[in-house]
């Protein structure tokens, strides 16, 4: 599915939640200065013993109901500082959220309080989770527009972002608020660690030595509105596609990941040369960064774009990585400078590609944003940014 949007959506304002800071600001600049946020999780679940990395928020409470709650409260915050939205402008606001396990931490905290109360009737897993953000918004900040939710794995909340933009251009709602979010769980991590997919020794996307990723947790919102110019960040195009290849990885032809990236270039009628650089979906896993290259290299031929990954500086953050990776990258844009890709030392040959080893700047143009999913779920969007850089 190509979004052939008729006028481009302004990215108007956001809020960020991550590993590497409790605001967008500190985000950016820990994301500049290499921070790595990795650290230890205890699986207490399946076994005390098993520690695997994990990127988690350093701050907020324990409690899986309460922490969902103060990831979404903290980026809405910032939001919300710069863009306070009247009662009016709530109520025709959309809602557009994204992630992958929504209320999983949830019920893992019911079963373990029923389990202790009585074992023989405790539910393992009690349904939980997809309404709870909505409602959230709805109870605690009187949004009152239409809500969607998106459960596509790695590539939700991107497709939520191209959703209300599509949304926007048809006349459906003057304005949207996107959400990704994710929590830790257990379940996941669990999930993960069974398929073998977590990195030992840290993530490293497109790297030789890279072995796996490591998960995260965060949140971003963007309020996106209908743009009156081309100043500022836009979101002017994008694509989603399936990808019948396999349940965890896309083709490593690399033809399914350049087709979606063509589709999004053919929505906004741009061709390959006038991509200035990639944001790389780039989860440091054998497979992933194999059939990205692939792509790359099938669609721009010898004329890959600058390109680079933030998976190694907010971890593998899921559904959510589709606001969180957009915020950041428009948010890098803004201040005129492109990060070196996060985890990267050696080349790996091959690939055939190399990211970014060192910050580069960042001109007004079309900027390509690559986020893929298990269940075959490829989505590339296209934004364009063009304004005087910030300072940081």
């Amino acid at each position: 599915m190509g979004a052939a949007l008729q006028r481009a959506v302004k990215i108007a304002g956001g809020g960020l939640v991550s590993a590497l800071g409790n605001t967008l600001p500190h985000t950016l600049e820990a994301l500049y200065q290499g921070v790595n946020p990795a650290r230890e999780a205890t699986l207490e679940l399946f076994d005390p013993q098993l520690q695997v990395p994990y990127c988690g928020v350093s701050d907020g409470p324990q409690d899986a109901g309460a922490r969902l709650q103060w990831l979404l409260d903290g980026a809405l915050a910032q939001l919300f500082a710069s863009h306070p939205l009247s009662v009016a402008e709530r109520r025709d606001t959309a809602l557009f959220i994204g992630s992958s396990c929504y209320g999983i931490g949830i019920g893992e905290q019911r079963y373990q309080q029923a389990w202790q109360a009585d074992a023989d009737s405790a539910v393992p897993m009690p349904l939980d989770g997809f309404l709870q953000i909505s409602s959230h918004l709805r109870r605690q900040h009187q949004f009152c527009g239409p809500d969607f939710s998106f459960n596509t794995a790695c590539t939700a909340s991107a497709n939520a972002l191209l959703t209300a933009a599509t949304a926007i251009n048809n006349g459906l709602c003057r304005h949207a608020l996107v959400v990704g979010l994710e929590a830790r769980n257990e379940t996941t991590l669990g999930g993960f660690h069974s398929m073998q997919l977590l990195a030992a020794n840290g993530m490293r996307p497109f790297d030789r030595e890279r072995n796996g990723l490591v998960l995260g947790e965060g949140c971003g919102v963007l309020l996106l509105t209908a743009a009156d110019d081309d100043a500022g960040l836009q979101l002017v195009g994008g694509a989603s596609q399936c990808d019948t290849y396999g349940i965890s990885t896309s083709n490593p032809d690399g033809s399914t990941i350049a087709a979606v990236m063509q589709e999004a270039l053919e929505s906004c009628g741009l061709l390959p040369a006038d991509i200035l650089a990639i944001k790389a979906h780039g989860t440091a896993t054998p497979l992933n960064d194999d059939s990205e290259a692939a792509g790359m290299r099938r669609l721009f031929a010898d004329a890959i774009p600058p390109f680079f990954s933030l998976k190694a500086a907010l971890g593998h953050t899921l559904g959510s990585c589709g606001a969180m990776e957009t915020l950041l990258t428009g948010a890098c844009l803004q201040h005129g400078l492109l990060p070196a890709s996060s985890g990267f030392r050696n080349a790996d040959p091959a690939l055939g590609v190399v990211p970014t080893t060192a910050p580069q700047t960042a001109a007004d143009g079309h900027y390509l944003l690559n986020f893929f999913g298990f269940g075959g779920n490829n989505c590339s969007l296209v934004l364009r940014h063009s304004g005087e850089p910030r300072h940081v």
